[in-house]
């Protein structure tokens, strides 16, 4: 896999540039997000402009909204106007009282915006504080007020309101009451969630031990890392009370007479919708565009707020247009452009279609574009798979193993990862260059991949059955009925137990060992020409790991499939693989057959990776170890990129990046003194 990305909102030599700290959200990086999200742009100068309308509305209201003049009942837009307090014609027209309809407007966003806010803050404070209690302290606390949430939830919030208003009267500080009153269990259950998953991470439990108090805990520890859903939630919950506030206001239950505001100037225009349209369209457009703008606004808060998700957003949504065909990117690249790369793709589609080669992945490049600058995960690599061999991919974590694979499969998580050149050539059809639906047609039924961690890849929602019967019904047409039948016959293939029982079991029932072979049971279901095993042994016992690894070998003998398998562990594919592809930094730096490669390696970080594996065929001191670590993806050394950590290192390595100079006709290593390595061994 990559190197791990560094999830923060800096945005690389800008903010650097600036003094500004990578991880903080900062003003200016805001505004420069939201110049280059057009979008966004126009509801928030919408609700800039409405607020400053609002705030100040008896400087910007051309006439008093509560002035009537009985000669211009509902007068059209710019209508002229005549009295002795101003001239200024009627911009949106007049309504049954002859009122400035645009003046009512503006005093009207005054009332909704107090209303929406005041509640806010009202049922926010209430049920934020209620929800952290509940879901840091549990017990008695958490019953109740889960139940007084579930009581509520099941009311409808209208019917609430309307009931609460019949009994205190209307008035703006009853509205409030009553929205605090029916809408804090919204807050009370985000925040009570998210509460129960904080209360069990490690920075809380290190505040436990150092004696921090409870209240402490709360408010200093779990309460700031809330602050994302809560902002998004407040937000949203504007826009939800301003269209409530204008409901009941239609309804005669809001701000009462003469006070404008938008839900009675509604009301007050539906009996003149034919004649008097301006009456109902201007205060409804009003209504709908805040909520719209609020709605738009939150969603554009929880990814700028958000630090897992922001550094995307800083790193601006137009440059991923062009990331696959620019020569932007490629100029990271080392050595060939995308050019290249595709004009010599045509003729290896060719020798694919014709030769027994399964899968030909020919230079290819995958960049990360991250907020501190271009990773280049994987930088031209090309290997070829024949039908029913083994290939095994090994390296260290970050050298580019799974985005590979994940590159090949068409699931590579982007933004921030981008092809920039290459091709996989799978039985002469370039996965790179297909469409979507042709790619879901392919995978599954012809290619399918196993996932270093099932439980994560299975979904917790559905039985194992259901997941593997799914493979029938979605590429098939199979009946359900019989695709469970199926998915039993697979089970047994795999060698789980009871499996007609357990067909209706859950991932979270299964040991690690038994969700792996529930993996490559779909995988498998329906017969594959190529399987993708990405790390299929981690985190299992020896005895397990032997299992899997003897089942794929008994599967592939079964059904005469292509199989790569992703791993950094030698011992585990040293008996099924045929060939051996040797990754660092991004690049392939030896390949060939798998004995001869183990018994006589001709790279110096192959080496290193065979002498730091315990051996019981060779008397061993102590295990030898590489020194130093692998290289950051940004700032990769010149020439070759495992110089810095070699042993056999000369001054021209360090200048020239050695090519892939072929050992033999079926090896090649990315050494300049491969031959003295192999004459060591």
């Amino acid at each position: 896999m990559s190197a791990p990305l560094q999830m923060t909102a800096g945005d690389g030599p800008a903010a650097r540039d600036s003094g500004e700290p990578a991880g903080n959200v900062t003003v200016r990086k805001l505004l420069r997000a939201l110049w280059r999200d057009k979008l966004m742009l126009f509801p928030l100068l919408f609700l800039v402009a409405l607020s400053v309308a609002a705030v100040g509305a008896e400087l910007l209201a051309p006439h008093d909204p509560f002035d009537q003049n009985l000669r211009s009942r509902n007068a059209p837009p710019m209508a002229s106007h005549a009295s002795e307090t101003s001239s200024f014609p009627y911009l949106l027209g007049a309504d049954p009282l002859g009122r400035d309809l645009f003046s009512r407007l503006i005093y009207g966003a005054r009332v909704s915006l107090a209303v929406g806010l005041a509640s806010v803050l009202a049922s926010g404070t209430l049920g934020i504080l209620l929800g952290l209690m509940s879901g840091y302290h549990r017990g008695w606390l958490d019953d109740v007020v889960m139940r007084g949430v579930d009581v509520l939830m099941g009311i409808p919030g209208l019917l609430l309101a309307l009931f609460i208003l019949f009994l205190v009267g209307t008035g703006f500080w009853n509205l409030v009451i009553v929205f605090a009153l029916t809408r804090w269990m919204i807050y009370a259950r985000v925040t009570r969630g998210l509460t129960l998953s904080f209360r069990e991470q490690p920075f809380v439990e290190g505040a436990q031990t150092i004696g921090c108090s409870d209240s402490r805990i709360i408010f200093r520890h779990i309460l700031p890392n809330l602050a994302s859903p809560i902002l998004v939630l407040a937000t949203l919950e504007i826009a939800i009370v301003i269209l409530a506030e204008a409901g009941l206001s239609f309804l005669g239950m809001g701000i009462q007479p003469p006070a404008p505001t938008w839900g009675r100037m509604v009301a007050e225009g539906r009996d003149y919708i034919t004649s008097a349209w301006w009456l109902i369209t201007f205060p409804g457009l009003a209504i709908l565009l805040t909520a719209l703008s609020l709605n738009l606004t939150a969603a554009w808060l929880r990814m700028v707020s958000d630090p897992v998700q922001r550094w995307r957003w800083f790193m601006g949504r137009s440059e991923s247009r062009h990331e696959g065909d620019g020569e932007t990117a490629l100029a990271y690249s080392e050595p060939r452009s995308s050019r290249t790369n595709m004009e010599n793709s045509e003729p290896a589609q060719g020798r694919a279609a014709n030769g027994d080669h399964l899968l030909e992945v020919i230079d290819l490049r995958v960049n990360f574009r991250t907020p501190d600058g271009l990773l280049n995960a994987v930088n031209g690599i090309s290997y070829t798979l024949n039908r029913g061999q083994t290939l095994a991919i090994l390296g260290e974590s970050g050298s580019g193993k799974t985005v590979s694979a994940e590159a090949v499969m068409g699931i590579l998580d982007s933004p921030p990862a981008f092809v920039t050149g290459g091709a996989a050539l799978f039985d002469g059809i370039d996965l790179l260059q297909i469409s979507p639906s042709r790619r879901r047609r392919l995978c599954g039924e012809r290619i399918a991949m196993i996932f270093q961690d099932p439980l994560t890849a299975l979904n917790p929602a559905y039985t194992v059955g259901s997941q593997i019967a799914g493979m029938f019904q979605e590429h098939r047409g199979t009946s359900k009925r019989e695709a469970t039948a199926k998915a039993v016959e697979l089970m047994d293939r795999v060698r789980i137990p009871s499996a007609r029982e357990r067909v209706h079991d859950y991932p979270h029932q299964f040991s690690g060992g038994m969700r792996q072979r529930v993996m490559i049971a779909a995988a498998i279901a329906l017969d594959p020409d190529l399987l993708i095993a990405d790390e299929p042994t981690t985190a299992l016992d020896v005895t397990v790991q032997a299992q899997i690894m003897e089942l794929l070998a008994e599967l592939q003998l079964e059904t005469g499939m292509g199989l790569i398998l992703i791993t950094h562990d030698l011992g585990v594919v040293a008996d099924v693989a045929d060939n051996v592809a040797v990754m660092y930094a991004g690049k392939i730096v030896e390949t060939g057959p798998i004995k001869d490669i183990y018994s006589s390696p001709a790279h110096p970080y192959t080496k290193g990776l065979l002498e730091s594996a315990p051996r019981v065929d060779r008397k061993m001191d102590s295990l030898q170890q590489i020194s130093g670590a692998p290289p950051n993806l940004r700032f990769i050394p010149s020439g070759c990129p495992f110089h810095p950590r070699c042993t056999y290192v000369i001054d021209h390595c360090s200048v020239e990046p050695p090519p892939l100079y072929e050992v033999r006709h079926d090896r090649s290593a990315s050494c300049h003194r491969f031959e003295d390595v192999m004459h060591v061994n």
